[in-house]
């Protein structure tokens, strides 16, 4: 996945086995986080997860006149309202992060797709 930042901050990073990718205050020093200087924005406001078939987004932001959206290939958009999560697919693979009418941050997610949780345990037996 790749992000970008209102700021040009950006980055990608790989997610696999459970790994998370997280978007918050400033306050955590955990591996695979991007923090925002702005206390509007919630400690883990975005998490990202690898999961089957395609990655899990979970919006831990407060209203705060937040918005959260998937947004697909062809333009269309999901919102995530607060304490929801979303699976992103190979059609919806976009997460902006909005205050107000700014954009704070960007992700860009692509992935294998591999079945869900179920039927990759399925398959090993």
């Amino acid at each position: 996945m790749t992000w970008k930042t209102a700021t040009g901050e950006s980055g990608e990073v790989a997610l696999v086995d459970d790994d998370k990718w997280t978007f918050g205050r400033s306050g955590g020093a955990e591996e695979n986080t991007v923090t925002a200087d702005d206390p509007a924005v919630s400690r883990t406001a975005l998490v990202i997860r690898d999961s089957g078939p395609g990655p899990v987004v979970f919006r831990g932001q407060i209203d705060n006149g937040a918005k959260v959206a998937l947004i697909s290939v062809i333009g269309s958009t999901t919102w995530l309202e607060e304490g929801t999560a979303g699976n992103l697919s190979a059609e919806e693979n976009r997460v902006e992060f909005s205050m107000g009418d700014e954009v704070l941050i960007t992700i860009d997610v692509t992935f294998d797709d591999r079945g869900t949780v179920v039927e990759r345990q399925q398959a090993a037996e």
